[in-house]
């Protein structure tokens, strides 16, 4: 099997964590340096979206949170969906949480506080839906826990890039109170870090970063 996947991209971050959380030897590996344009490209997935999962057979299989809940099935070995309906109705509450109301809102901030001129009101608006997902999600997360306690789930490999994303535009922003207030989205940082599968998706992901903001810079100059 074959991924395409980018290190900075919180999309293909998710798949990452499911493969390095199962010790799936999946082969890792950029798409083409012109894949949004790339014939070649769209012939694999007409979506022309990162990640993509090519299975030996030549299968394809789409979008994150497809691919992930495909090798959850596909590979049942190590699970990262707890026992219960119970439970794992938790985990993907957590899940949609951390997408719809946080990395949503989230994202576009990125762009917003990027222009040379900035709708200073737009942007209140935003922050002020990413300050309501933040308190939901907050309220759903136990300080220095998994999101699902003494378990990693589905909702860590969600979490993680949601968590190093809020990381990068409160540094990039210049947002470092962002997270006053939520102090077990602001531990959670921590609890990935200390995880083998997550904190290595978090080094990829600081990795990308470092990488992105090196060749912006070089064209800069």
């Amino acid at each position: 099997m074959k991924l395409y996947s980018l290190p900075l991209s919180p999309y293909a971050a998710r798949v990452r964590g499911a493969i390095y959380a199962k010790g799936l030897a999946i082969e890792i590996t950029p798409p083409p340096a012109d894949w949004r344009t790339s014939p070649e490209y769209r012939a694999i997935n007409p979506l022309v979206r990162v990640p993509v999962l090519l299975l030996d057979d030549g299968t394809v299989i789409a979008e994150s949170a497809v691919i992930v809940e495909y090798l959850e099935d596909a590979h049942p070995q190590v699970q990262l969906r707890p026992d219960t309906a119970e439970a794992l109705a938790r985990v993907r509450l957590i899940t949609q949480v951390a997408d719809l109301y946080v990395m949503q809102p989230m994202m576009p901030l990125f762009y917003m506080f990027d222009g040379k001129e900035k709708d200073e009101a737009l942007i209140a608006s935003q922050l002020a839906k990413l300050e309501e997902g933040l308190t939901h999600l907050d309220a759903m997360l136990l300080k220095g826990e998994y999101a699902f306690p003494g378990q990693l789930t589905t909702a860590d490999v969600w979490l993680t890039p949601v968590r190093f994303s809020l990381e990068g535009l409160m540094g990039f922003a210049k947002l470092p109170r962002l997270l006053d207030g939520h102090e077990a989205v602001a531990a959670y940082a921590e609890t990935a870090k200390k995880d083998a599968a997550l904190g290595r998706v978090w080094d990829e992901m600081t990795e990308g970063l470092e990488a992105m903001l090196a060749a912006r810079a070089a064209q800069e100059v």
